[in-house]
């Protein structure tokens, strides 16, 4: 039987602190983010943005692929199978593995919307992807949604596998995902040990021309032996201080470092490197997990600049770096210990600017 929505339990004393945050983000026909923002991007906007983007690069930058660790499966598989082991497949999608299940979060293995080349494959093909018990969708845009990903999946698992979207996403879902649930913010369903919990997130939705809004978009927090919180798509928002009060911290965020420039654009619907990292203090989180960049060319930064931009911080603010973790595709982290005493695990990390300013990949 396919598990139904429960409403996650907030204290009123979080209800009244966070109201905006607890908000219904229904707006009759649509949905809305319900706490003062900016305004989301217009088209006028997007045109300017598309016209000033060939002047903002430097002349002559093409986007290179970024390193992949070609036995990055098999090596997440021979992680302590007790820990909390979190493999990243590239972009916004990752494999969770908590608690004797499997989980997999955004996937996405080919172009977006056939339209937005891949700069780096993805670690791995969705047929290696079996014994997966459930997908999580954040959102509707083409570099998460994909419904060719989600239909290879459906049929590597034999149509077993449980979807777990946003309100009003069930029908984008092609014929072959069988079992759906559709959550709105601050429901979960409950798998085996794992609550899987649908939280805000600053963003918007659209797929055409006449679908604006009309789907919910969010983050993820899977809650069993220890948390896991996926972003999703979000500007900086102060919904992160409510996430991490609600569940009394987070163990591991994936959080992204990347399509931040132009900031004059992008910043109320994708954080910047320095956004993300205080994202990481508002949810009281321990371990970093850096995700949607290299895999995609969307915006106007270089493709690897937020993982370097982090490490530099790291380092200048004098951050425990076994707590920050930016890999390479096939990369993977693993939890072991109580929730915020946890120790890691770390395979395949991306390159590390060095103090001299050479690179080198560990």
């Amino acid at each position: 039987m396919d598990p139904h929505p429960v409403d996650t339990p907030i204290s009123p004393a979080i209800q009244r602190e966070f109201s905006d945050f607890v908000a219904s983000p229904r707006d009759g026909s649509q949905f809305r983010n319900p706490w003062p923002h900016a305004q989301m991007a217009t088209i006028r906007d997007v045109l300017r943005w598309k016209t000033e983007a060939n002047t903002a690069r430097r002349k002559g930058y093409r986007p290179s692929a970024i390193p992949i660790a070609t036995t990055g499966l098999t090596d997440f598989e021979a992680l302590p199978a007790s820990a909390t082991r979190v493999f990243w497949i590239g972009h916004a999608s990752f494999l969770v593995a908590m608690d004797g299940l499997r989980l997999i979060i955004d996937p996405i293995f080919g172009r977006a919307a056939l339209v937005t080349p891949r700069v780096t494959r993805p670690a791995v093909r969705p047929e290696q992807l079996t014994n997966i018990d459930a997908v999580l969708v954040t959102h509707g845009h083409h570099d998460h949604l994909d419904p060719a990903s989600l239909a290879a999946i459906a049929r590597a698992n034999d149509g077993r596998t449980l979807f777990i979207v946003p309100a009003g996403m069930s029908t984008l879902l092609p014929r072959e995902c069988r079992h759906v649930v559709e959550l709105s913010w601050w429901q979960h369903v409950v798998l085996g040990k794992l609550r899987v919990h649908f939280v805000p997130a600053q963003h918007w939705h659209q797929r055409t021309a006449f679908d604006r809004n009309k789907r919910l978009w969010g983050g993820y927090v899977i809650d069993g032996t220890h948390r896991v919180y996926h972003s999703g798509d979000t500007g900086y928002f102060g919904g992160f201080g409510a996430i991490g009060k609600v569940f009394g911290g987070i163990d591991a965020s994936c959080l992204p470092l990347g399509a931040y420039e132009p900031s004059w654009f992008m910043s109320v619907q994708h954080m910047s490197p320095a956004q993300a990292l205080q994202a990481y203090r508002d949810l009281a989180c321990t371990h970093f997990i850096g995700m949607h960049w290299g895999a995609f060319d969307l915006s106007n930064e270089e493709i690897d600049a937020g993982p370097r931009w982090l490490y530099q911080a790291v380092a200048d603010q004098a951050l425990p770096p076994e707590h920050f973790h930016v890999l390479t595709p096939g990369g993977s982290v693993a939890l072991q210990g109580g929730r915020g005493e946890t120790r890691s695990i770390t395979r395949h990390p991306y390159l590390r600017t060095q103090p001299d300013g050479a690179r080198t990949h560990e």
